[in-house]
């Protein structure tokens, strides 16, 4: 889509709105959380549009494509409409002199103002990023920090309670992948935080339910704390998952993964 909006990639300023989107839809504007029942009507609908394009201007026909296919030639007016009804509900009693409006309205199009809106989304690839190049640099700590405060932002998969709209589908995926990103670098630098890395890779499990190097990671981690009950619940449940989606049985067994404790490590 064109005409790119800038991301300030920082808190919103005081007075700013806060949008969750990772996880179910929750928006904090200047004078609290905003509520009610437009949130799963046409106007949330419309602000979910514009959080997952939110580096873009929307074209009032794409718009209208996404959440309107069949409205046919009415629907740029459909989409100014709900655009009005959209600005109402985050702006209540809003004059003239106010701050900027979070929705903008630009060559044509609709976008979100990146200075005067925070997404936990842009915030948790942010934070990954810092907990990277800390990680690179062999920070340790200040990378655990980072990806710390990322992973505490990844409440769920991105617009969860929008799962079947297919233009949410492409971003919902690479922010996934985002935060695996983020648990696979915690599991690396976690050495000696036993219980820490397995809750990590227990999360990361649960995001690559048939990735079987996950899923042996988080058994051995499981066998190495001697919690032998929950590593036989879990080889079997991953077991049967992977024959009722596949018809396949896991690479590696129960007993050989125990066996590799009890043999000698090298100094």
């Amino acid at each position: 889509m064109t005409a790119t909006v800038a991301a300030s990639g920082r808190l919103a300023a005081d007075g700013g709105y806060h949008i969750f989107a990772l996880g179910p839809l929750r928006v904090d504007g200047p004078g609290g959380p905003l509520t009610g029942d437009w949130l799963e009507q046409r106007p949330g609908q419309l602000l979910r549009l514009l959080v997952c394009e939110r580096r873009e201007i929307v074209p009032v026909d794409a718009i209208g494509e996404a959440i309107w296919p069949h409205a046919g030639p009415a629907a740029p007016n459909t989409v100014r409409h709900f655009i009005h009804a959209l600005r109402e509900r985050l702006e209540p009693g809003r004059s003239r002199h106010s701050e900027p409006s979070p929705v903008v309205c630009r060559h044509g199009g609709y976008g979100l103002e990146g200075d005067n809106v925070w997404i936990d989304a842009d915030e948790l690839e942010r934070q990954a990023a810092l907990g990277a190049a800390a990680a690179e640099q062999g920070r340790r700590v200040q990378a655990r920090a980072h990806l710390e405060r990322a992973l505490a932002l990844y409440a769920g998969d991105f617009l969860a309670d929008e799962p079947y709209a297919v233009w949410a589908l492409s971003e919902r995926e690479r922010l996934r992948a985002v935060a695996c990103d983020v648990l696979r670098s915690l599991v690396d630098i976690g050495a000696g935080l036993h219980d820490r890395v397995a809750g990590w890779l227990e999360r990361l499990a649960d995001l690559e339910p048939f990735d079987e190097d996950v899923h042996r990671e988080l058994i051995l981690a499981w066998l190495e704390m001697g919690r032998w009950s929950r590593a036989a619940r879990h080889y079997e449940s991953f077991r049967v998952r992977l024959m009722r989606e596949f018809g396949a049985v896991p690479a590696f067994e129960l007993p050989e993964l125990a066996r590799t404790l009890r043999q000698p490590r090298c100094a």
